[in-house]
């Protein structure tokens, strides 16, 4: 894991790591409305909802930083540039979110209504559709077509990453592998998304353009597997969104995997049914498999693992404070992982 500075030995939250960005992150609020602001007044109210309960912006947030750790300069400053291309992945994500909050029948996405339970499918499915379409014209409004061909390639791995998901729903049959590279391109691709385009605006070089790609989408393929496990052991309260819609969908999720391979024959045919089947109490039965074969820890540590390899990512960057942030991080997720059980 990259090394934190002594002085920083407290692990900080990350609202206090990405303090510095709450310039840019405002700037990328402003940005975001404004686009929502150019749809017809009906559409624009839709998009401003969904725009609004922004949580985190973890993706524009790694793009800034990326942007920043290749060029050295302050963490509250932001050219109009990288805040576009931000603003197109973090446009992307909400579209998909519309979408993944429609599939999984969800009615919660931070504490507030989804789209979907607000106005109905329908509509919710234009809505994702027309936040992906203005995606794309910023990514056109570049002078050169390098960046729409970066947009346009992530949300063809989303969107496929989105279709093998389903198509492999209640498939006792997945294996880890397929699981881990479903993923990978479901939330992997815009976590790399942000980070190359990042680095790019902040004058990278092919290769370590590519760098950076690459741990954003090691660190999204672990954020996953740690949302797939909270959907099964977080508190919905503490979350703020609908819990147990993998469980009820049929997605198999990394810890269910690993509980498949570790239960006897004994056990096999219970899970099993808990799994294909609708059981009242279904969630809990599971969550006792889980926790009997370690299921939860197990499925955190190969989380774990692929963190390290995101971390060696960032081996040859200098030090610097986007640097450090990027570092703490990932040591705030492995934390974060290493207490899950």
């Amino acid at each position: 894991m990259p090394q934190v500075s002594p002085a920083l030995s407290r692990r900080r939250s990350p609202s206090e790591i990405l303090a510095p960005l709450a310039r840019p992150l405002a700037g990328l609020e402003r940005f975001i409305h404004a686009q929502c602001d150019a749809f017809e007044p009906g559409v624009a109210d839709c998009a401003r909802y969904v725009a609004g309960n922004q949580g985190k912006r973890l993706r524009p947030a790694l793009g800034l930083l990326s942007a920043r750790a290749c060029d050295g300069r302050p963490l509250d400053e932001a050219e109009e540039p990288l805040l576009r291309a931000c603003a197109i992945v973090e446009m992307v994500h909400i579209a998909t979110l519309v979408h993944d909050d429609i599939m999984d029948g969800a009615s919660l996405r931070r504490s507030r209504l989804t789209a979907g339970a607000k106005w109905g499918k329908e509509i919710s499915v234009l809505l994702g559709d027309c936040l992906f379409a203005q995606a794309l014209v910023l990514a056109a409004s570049f002078p050169t077509p390098e960046v729409c061909r970066r947009v346009a390639g992530a949300a063809n791995l989303v969107c496929t990453g989105e279709i093998l998901q389903t198509q492999r729903r209640f498939d006792l049959k997945l294996s880890v592998e397929e699981y881990l590279r479903i993923i990978e391109m479901k939330t992997g691709a815009l976590f790399a998304l942000a980070a190359e385009l990042g680095a790019q605006q902040g004058g990278a070089n092919a290769e370590r353009a590519a760098a950076f790609a690459d741990f954003g989408r090691l660190l999204g393929t672990a954020y996953q597997v740690y949302d797939d496990c909270l959907d099964l052991v977080g508190a919905e309260k503490e979350i703020g969104k609908s819990l147990g819609a993998d469980l009820r969908e049929g997605k198999l999720t990394l810890p269910v995997l690993l509980l498949l391979r570790e239960v006897q024959d004994s056990e096999h045919h219970l899970v099993s049914s808990i799994l294909l089947n609708e059981h009242a109490t279904g969630r809990a039965l599971l969550l006792d498999f889980l926790r009997k074969h370690d299921a939860i820890r197990a499925a955190a540590q190969r989380a774990r693992e692929i963190l390290r390899q995101a971390a060696s990512r960032l081996d040859r960057c200098p030090s610097t404070p986007a640097h450090q942030a990027l570092a703490e991080t990932v040591a705030y997720l492995d934390e974060e992982m290493a207490e899950l059980k």
